[in-house]
């Protein structure tokens, strides 16, 4: 029987784990890139399986050719944090940069951030869920990664960090520029990230040419996206909330 995804999905929201990861392996064995993915998330995070952190990453492989870069993000996340692989920055990186050319926003804002300040950074955003839809688990608490270890191996932990990648303004403005530019479905708020750090490059010069005038613009953009950076940013400069929902309703079909 062919693999059912919409069935799958419906288990899974039922709470029905195991049932729909049996769901997803088998589909997977067909050779089906979604069920791989998804079963690969749900070995991830032991979800109607257990936990194997190790086996999760065979199967995002698998699937790493997926349209959205969803895969790709999720094994740059497996390869920084060191979880069931041996930890690697360059490999990390690797995968970060083929998530964003697949149309990862998660990536292209992480690399966006991480080439602006010359930096592999731990992202915010731990893993990337398809189940039932594209959804990016965001990180709530602080942890401390580096907890129990020496001196010396915060540094050489440091030093690998930031061997992998240098500041690099253009490079962090054409990534800020493509998060802007991207298909909100399902991350709306993250393109709204997007849009704000795009219009920030205009009004501070950063890998573009210094131009206030559409950094302002753009700004208004983001805040009729939803960015609260851009809301805060625009009310310091005197342009408030009524504004913006004017704007908004200029801007909307009659």
């Amino acid at each position: 029987m062919p693999f059912n995804k919409n069935a799958a999905d419906v288990l899974f929201l039922r709470g029905e784990y195991e049932k729909a990861a049996e769901m997803y392996l088998d589909g997977a064995r067909d050779g089906n890139e979604d069920a791989a993915f998804n079963y690969a998330y749900c070995l991830w995070h032991g979800l109607g399986t257990e936990r194997d952190v190790s086996g999760a990453k065979s199967f995002f492989s698998f699937a790493r050719d997926l349209a959205g870069g969803d895969s790709c993000y999720n094994l740059a996340v497996i390869y920084m944090e060191g979880e069931g692989v041996a930890r690697d920055y360059y490999q990390a990186y690797r995968y970060m940069t083929d998530a964003a050319e697949l149309g990862s926003v998660e990536a292209m804002l992480y690399l966006g951030m991480s080439y602006t300040v010359g930096y592999l950074l731990y992202p915010e955003i731990t893993s990337v869920s398809r189940i039932p839809f594209h959804k990016p688990q965001i990180r709530t608490e602080n942890i401390y990664v580096l907890e129990g270890r020496t001196e010396d191996d915060i540094a050489a932990d440091e030093e690998a960090r930031s061997s992998v990648i240098r500041t690099d303004p253009r490079r962090a403005f054409e990534y800020f520029s493509a998060a802007a530019h991207a298909d909100p479905t399902y991350v709306e708020d993250l393109v709204a990230k997007g849009k704000f750090l795009y219009a920030r490059c205009f009004i501070d010069g950063f890998g573009t040419e210094f131009n206030r005038d559409t950094g302002v613009r753009l700004m208004l953009a983001a805040g009729r996206s939803g960015s609260e950076d851009a809301a805060a940013f625009l009310a310091e400069i005197g342009v408030s909330t009524l504004m913006l929902e004017d704007a908004k309703k200029k801007k909307s079909p009659r």
